[in-house]
């Protein structure tokens, strides 16, 4: 009984491997390298999709596929890539800002290997907050329940400095919610919290979906003293988000806010030549490339090679030069 199934067994093996075509054995061989981006409904995931896309319209070429992969965001993106975890990660130029500098989470231990490949599209540091809570500036959170994202991530750094700097104290003035970015427009239309804070690209599908829930949601614009005095940082810009895309949004008008670019990084040892095509494929297939997601729409090539807050790759130096965007 034993020796008759084993022999049906590699009978059927050895049908089901004559059928199946070459190719599908050859992509077995493919050489693949991940792009670390963020969860799948950000524009991270969307980001390095659209990277991995132009890049791989010549996989035969280069023999190389890229993968965009789902993470945790920024902190983790830089950790993967920094011990040689992942080839290349998505993150916001501040949280490479702190890596770089051995500030926050990396606080004394600065990570000297990181490497620029391309600037993307520009976050907007967003609140969004129910309508029914009454705030209509960063002052009037005094009191509410607010979420800031899991501790450690780039929203919590980001949220928490922005507190201080207004005065309030996290401690005293405010209930604090610790969950998740990905959770909080649940929360939200829960009743759970009031407000929560998100650093992302726009339109944003997540916000969409909570502008259409029971609970109306505005995105509160913070003062634009705020916005003037730390927009001086390298690392932040100020920004305007717009609202076209977001039609049961209560805010009837784009908000000014404070933005900071995404990058996408490797690591100093990655192969010169494949960040060099990354970046060749991108910029050859530019338009192309613009129209995988609304928050690419702005884009211009300056954008893509300025900005960039830690040193860029020996590859991705290369192409910008001979494209003539670097002297």
């Amino acid at each position: 009984m034993i020796l008759a199934t084993r022999l049906l067994l590699l009978l059927f093996l050895a049908t089901f491997t004559n059928s199946i075509s070459p190719s599908f054995l050859l992509a077995f061989d493919e050489t693949m390298q991940s792009i670390k981006t963020g969860n799948i409904t950000g524009v991270y995931y969307a980001a390095g999709s659209a990277v991995a896309k132009m890049h791989n319209r010549k996989l035969k070429e280069y023999n190389l596929r890229l993968i965009a992969e789902a993470s945790e965001g920024s902190v983790s993106n830089i950790d993967d890539v920094a011990n040689g975890l992942a080839s290349f990660g998505i993150a916001q130029a501040n949280a490479l800002y702190f890596a770089k500098n051995g500030k926050h989470y990396w606080q004394d231990s600065p990570q000297d290997k990181l490497r620029s490949v391309l600037g993307l599209y520009t976050e907007a540091f967003t609140i969004v907050a129910a309508v029914d809570a009454d705030i209509n500036s960063l002052a009037d959170l005094k009191g509410k329940t607010v979420n800031i994202g899991e501790l450690g991530s780039t929203d919590s750094i980001q949220a928490t400095s922005i507190l201080k700097t207004v005065g309030l104290d996290l401690e005293k003035d405010l209930t604090i919610s610790e969950k998740p970015t990905y959770e909080a427009t649940e929360l939200l239309q829960q009743g759970d919290i009031d407000a929560y804070f998100y650093t992302v690209g726009h339109p944003n599908l997540s916000i969409k979906e909570a502008s259409h829930g029971d609970r109306k949601i505005m995105i509160v614009a913070p003062d634009q003293e705020l916005i003037d005095s730390i927009s001086q940082r390298e690392d932040l810009v100020d920004m305007v988000i717009p609202i076209d895309y977001y039609t049961e949004l209560a805010n009837k008008e784009p908000i000014h806010s404070i933005g900071v670019k995404a990058i996408l990084f490797c690591n100093s040892d990655a192969d010169k030549e494949v960040v060099y095509h990354i970046v060749k494929e991108v910029f050859e297939n530019f338009e192309l490339f613009k129209q995988q997601h609304p928050a690419f729409a702005n884009l211009t090539p300056e954008k893509l090679s300025t900005g960039l807050i830690v040193p860029l790759h020996p590859g991705a130096e290369r192409y910008f030069k001979e494209a003539g965007l670097l002297r």
